[in-house]
C-alpha cells in the first residue's frame, strides 16, 4: 500500500464533511444538523429496531439503505478503511502455564502478535525486545518463555511490575534468560534512551496518545532496527504539529487538523454495539440530548454540561427524575416540576429531532476509522522519512480487539 497516496486520498474525502466530523453533534444545537444531507438522516432514521440499528453501527448497510449517495459514502468509507492482514506464522507454542489468569482479548491479541515478533527478532538480528507500557509483562513473558528471546519490559508502574516479576518466577522456563524489568518514563531524553543503544526492537501493544510518538520519534533518532506500535487514547493529543501531522509529506500538503472531538471520534473507530448495550445506549443517547435541549431553551446554559458518570439505573426512571437529580448534580435549581418535565420530554417534534440527531450520529460515526487511519498513516509516513521500510496492517479480529492496527518499522 501506498502510505502517501491513501493519506491524501482520505484527507481528500474527509475534508469536505469537517462540519460533521470535527464537532459532537450537541454542540450544534441548535443547529444539529448542519453539514448533513437531510435526506441521509431521513433514511437512517427509519431504522428503530434493535437488530437494524447495530447493522448500521456496524456499517452493514449495502443491502437496506436506499439513498445512492449515502450508499457510495459507505462504500468510499469501506474503501478508504481496508488494510492489508499481517502475515500468518506458525503458530505460537503453548504451556499449560501459556494462558493463566490472561482474558480472551489479552489471548487473542498475544497470539496474532508474538509470531510476527519472533519473526522479526530473528530474521533483523535482534537483541532485546523493549515491551514498552508492558504492565505485569504478560506479552514480554510469552514471547520469552514460548520462544526463549530476551525481553525487557518498561512501564511507570512499580506495583504492576512487582505483580508481573512474581508472576514470572513461576512460570519462567530459564533462570539465566528472564523478563527484565525497567520502571522508567518513555521520552524523548532520559533514561529511555540508554535502552535503546544496542540492536532492540522497541513494541508498543496500545501506547496511549503521546507514548506512541515518542517511542517512534526515538526509535526513530536512535536508528533502532525494527519496532512495532499500535496507538490509542488519541483524544489526549492537540493541534501541535509534534503530535499530529508529524511527517514532511503530512505539513506540507494541506493538512487535516483534528478537534479534540474528531480525535475522540478516531478512538472509537471499529466500538461496536452489542444487543447488551443497545437499550441503555439508546436511553443515555434520548435523555442527554433532551436535557442539553431543555438547558439551552430554557436555563440559559449554552455549553454542554458534564454530568459526569450516571448509574444505568437513574436511565430506568422517568426524563423527569433523571433530569431533576441531574440538577442536583450540577448545583442548578429547577424551573420545572417532574410532570412538566415529563411534558417536554414527550413533545413529538423533540423525539423527531432527537431521532434526527441519532441519525446524524451514525453518520459521524462512520468516520471513525478513517480519521485513525490518516493518523496512523502519518506516523508511517514520518518513519519512511527517516529511512524505515514500513507496513501498516490489520493484526487483530476487531470484534475481540478494536485496536487493531499495527505500524512495523524495519530499517532499510
Amino acid at each position: 500500500m501506498n502510505h502517501r497516496e491513501r493519506l491524501l486520498q482520505i484527507r481528500d474525502f474527509l475534508k469536505p464533511y469537517q462540519e460533521i466530523w470535527q464537532n459532537e453533534i450537541m454542540l450544534m444545537y441548535p443547529v444539529p444538523l448542519k453539514g448533513h444531507s437531510l435526506e441521509w438522516i431521513e433514511d437512517l432514521r427509519r431504522f428503530q429496531n434493535k437488530p437494524d440499528v447495530i447493522r448500521l453501527e456496524k456499517k452493514d448497510v449495502f443491502d437496506f439503505i436506499q439513498t445512492p449517495s449515502l450508499i457510495e459514502f459507505y462504500k468510499k468509507l469501506e474503501e478508504l478503511g481496508r488494510l492489508p492482514q499481517v502475515r500468518s506464522y506458525p503458530l505460537m507454542p503453548e504451556n499449560s502455564f501459556t494462558w493463566l489468569y490472561i482474558i480472551p482479548k489479552k489471548q487473542h491479541e498475544i497470539k496474532q502478535l508474538a509470531p510476527h515478533l519472533n519473526n522479526l527478532y530473528h530474521q533483523h538480528g535482534i537483541d532485546q525486545v523493549l515491551d514498552i507500557g508492558g504492565g505485569i509483562g504478560l506479552l514480554a513473558q510469552t514471547l520469552n518463555n514460548q520462544y526463549q528471546l530476551k525481553v525487557t519490559s518498561v512501564d511507570m508502574n512499580p506495583v504492576l511490575q512487582d505483580t508481573g516479576i512474581k508472576r514470572h518466577e513461576k512460570n519462567a522456563k530459564d533462570p539465566q534468560n528472564k523478563v527484565q524489568y525497567k520502571n522508567i518514563k518513555v521520552e524523548t531524553g532520559g533514561e529511555f534512551l540508554n535502552l535503546l543503544e544496542a540492536r532492540v526492537m522497541p513494541v508498543g501493544l496500545h501506547t496511549c496518545g503521546r507514548l506512541a510518538l515518542d517511542i517512534i520519534k526515538v526509535s526513530a533518532l536512535k536508528k533502532v532496527p525494527a519496532l512495532v506500535n499500535f496507538g490509542c487514547c488519541y483524544h489526549t493529543l492537540d493541534q501541535t504539529a509534534e503530535l499530529q501531522n508529524l511527517s514532511a509529506f503530512s505539513q506540507s500538503n494541506d493538512p487535516i487538523w483534528m478537534s479534540k472531538y474528531a480525535l475522540t471520534l478516531s478512538c472509537r473507530a471499529h466500538r461496536k454495539m452489542s444487543e447488551n448495550d443497545y437499550d441503555l445506549k439508546m436511553k443515555v443517547k434520548f435523555y442527554r440530548y433532551a436535557i442539553h435541549i431543555l438547558l439551552y431553551d430554557h436555563y440559559g446554559i449554552k455549553e454542554i454540561v458534564n454530568l459526569g458518570n450516571t448509574s444505568p439505573k437513574l436511565y430506568n426512571e422517568s426524563f423527569g427524575d433523571y433530569a431533576l437529580e441531574q440538577f442536583k448534580r450540577i448545583n442548578l435549581s429547577p424551573k420545572h416540576t417532574v410532570h412538566e418535565l415529563n411534558t417536554f420530554f414527550s413533545q413529538p417534534e423533540l423525539k423527531l429531532l432527537i431521532e434526527q440527531m441519532l441519525a446524524a450520529g451514525l453518520i459521524r460515526n462512520a468516520f471513525g476509522r478513517v480519521l485513525e487511519l490518516y493518523l496512523l498513516l502519518d506516523r508511517a509516513i514520518y518513519l519512511e522519512e527517516q529511512g524505515y521500510q514500513v507496513q501498516v496492517e490489520e493484526f487483530f479480529d476487531e470484534e475481540l480487539s478494536p485496536r487493531n492496527i499495527g505500524i512495523t518499522a524495519v530499517l532499510v
